[in-house]
């Protein structure tokens, strides 16, 4: 499969010692890249979702922990582990829904004690530091190579759903932005017109951040698939209008009885497109997929700031001053609205979730 972009969303500089980001809040008008030194700037640009998309946020979150040890300056190795620890905690919190970042964070942790083991007896401690720094260096880059192998794998499945000219929802954004290279969602649309299919898309806005207009919409058109932007509240007309076949979307969280939580929107889409008999596919690889998460109602939906829904993207406030506002970053979309969850190992009904064997 040819990437359709010469950028990763995120990277790790080659000595180590820099998360380089490309900031999704200018996108599309500006192709920005951050260069971050700090847990607090990676902290931040999780949170103010300069990365997003849960597979991509896990990626960032383990490049932020390997680049925070490298630059930490210690002979001691409990000072190391103490430091360690302290940045893993930090960043444990910067997004609560999307499972990858803590799936991410808890491999890293597993790999500084399982290096540290293996160096029992070392008497030299700078030595020990060194080889625990490079572990986790290459750890963190072994996350994004297996996501990029996912992601390849995703695709191809998700590729046996699609017949040439087919018309396709999305909402979000589950591209290459999202993960490491290709991505979920958009990954078979991408292979698709790869080969010749020509898929037609319809993508949702998706308020109140707008990140079908702003993400998905930029990267359909950068790859040269036939793009078409709706309004989140236009979907059903058109699935009425029967120039939907298929709903594509990603997710942050796929619960062990097949419940997924994804961008606020996807249950309304999920119900409407049940309606019309429109099929509802999920994309995920295994390192989403929560199996000591019984339901959905057992995941933590993050509470976004008001002036997301009042005052970004707009020139001027566009809501009464003193309004409440509620603003969920995530829905929850029952399994029984899910025709099957796409993941690296293949397409799952989602009452066969429980039963897969996670990649490490």
């Amino acid at each position: 499969m040819k990437s359709v972009f010469p950028f990763d969303s995120v990277e790790l500089s080659p000595n180590g010692r820099e998360v380089v980001i490309l900031d999704q809040t200018q996108l599309p008008n500006q192709e920005k890249f951050l260069h971050l030194t700090t847990a607090e700037e990676v902290f931040y640009a999780i949170t103010r979702l300069k990365v997003r998309g849960a597979p991509a946020i896990g990626i960032a979150a383990a490049f932020g922990l390997a680049m925070c040890v490298n630059r930490y300056r210690t002979r001691s190795l409990q000072a190391l582990e103490k430091e360690f620890l302290r940045v893993k905690h930090y960043l444990y919190i910067s997004r609560v829904t999307a499972v990858n970042l803590m799936w991410a964070l808890d491999r890293m942790e597993r790999c500084f004690y399982a290096t540290q083991q293996a160096l029992e007896g070392e008497d030299e401690e700078r030595h020990a530091i060194e080889v625990i720094r490079n572990a986790l260096t290459a750890e963190a880059r072994a996350i994004k190579a297996e996501d990029v192998k996912m992601c390849e794998a995703i695709s191809e499945h998700g590729f046996t759903l699609l017949r040439p000219g087919c018309g396709i929802l999305t909402h979000c954004n589950a591209g290459h932005l999202a993960v490491s290279k290709y991505g979920t969602a958009l990954g078979p649309i991408y292979l698709a017109q790869q080969q010749g299919f020509s898929p037609r898309v319809y993508c949702d806005e998706t308020r109140p951040l707008l990140q079908g207009a702003r993400l998905t919409a930029y990267e359909l058109t950068k790859a040269g698939v036939d793009t078409t932007l709706i309004c989140d509240n236009m979907a059903a007309t058109l699935m009425s209008q029967g120039k939907i076949d298929y709903v594509f979307v990603g997710c942050d969280r796929v619960a062990a009885n097949g419940d997924v939580a994804n961008k606020i929107g996807t249950n309304g889409v999920a119900i409407v497109a049940k309606y019309y008999k429109v099929p509802l596919y999920v994309f995920a690889p295994t390192s989403t997929i929560d199996l000591e998460c019984r339901s959905g109602a057992e995941i933590i939906i993050e509470q976004r700031p008001a002036f997301e829904v009042t005052d970004m993207y707009y020139s001027k406030r566009m809501a009464p001053k003193d309004v409440r506002v509620y603003n969920p970053a995530f829905d929850i979309t029952p399994a029984a609205l899910i025709a099957g969850i796409v993941t690296e190992k293949g397409i799952l009904k989602p009452r066969e979730i429980k039963y897969i064997r996670k990649s490490r």
